[in-house]
């Protein structure tokens, strides 16, 4: 998936705990879905808060443009709702929502769930946050219930990627230190 910036592709890694103030600043600056208090960010990273029924496998990924942060995922293994794993957050800026990062974030932390054996995986989203419940569906989520939605099969989004006119596959994705991580464009 390339960019809208010429010459600049999106990148994605696994976060590391130094990249926590990174994630919270880009939160921030909106302060809606998809983060939290820096304290909490930093206590979900170190596994020191867990949301209900978490367990302790936890995957923060990151969405790069050269030394620029764009967006991020986290997700966990979980037992909530008899689901294998839960989205934890999903954010991206403003300025480059529908340019893919999401899908591009979505992809290496289905990744992540593979290799976990975690198929069945739910997300907590606002009934009034209709974008983010269209995207979800678009990528294969149903209501769960109120305020929920799942995948059935998050490692097999119903959205194929588009990386340089071919589709992204599992094969793009190279794990790097127990999780994915993908360049995209050149």
């Amino acid at each position: 998936m390339k960019s809208d910036i010429p010459g600049n592709s999106v990148s994605y890694r696994q976060a590391q705990r130094f990249d926590i103030p990174r994630m919270f600043a880009i939160w921030a600056i909106e302060k809606g879905e998809g983060g939290t208090s820096l304290e909490r960010m930093t206590a979900y990273f170190d596994g020191l808060l867990s949301p209900q029924r978490a367990l302790p496998p936890r995957v923060i990924f990151l969405a790069e443009q050269g030394d620029v942060l764009r967006g991020y995922i986290a997700g966990h293994l979980t037992r909530r709702f008899d689901c294998d794993g839960e989205l934890e957050w999903l954010y991206v800026i403003p300025e480059r929502r529908r340019t893919g990062i999401a899908a591009g974030l979505m992809h290496c932390l289905g990744a992540w769930f593979q290799q976990q054996k975690a198929a069945q995986v739910c997300v907590n989203v606002a009934g009034t946050n209709a974008p983010a419940i269209q995207f979800y569906s678009k990528h294969g989520a149903a209501p769960m219930k109120l305020g929920w939605m799942v995948w059935k099969n998050f490692a097999k989004p119903k959205v194929s990627l588009k990386l340089n006119r071919r589709k992204l596959t599992t094969k793009d994705t190279k794990v790097h230190k127990g999780g994915p991580t993908t360049t995209n464009g050149s």
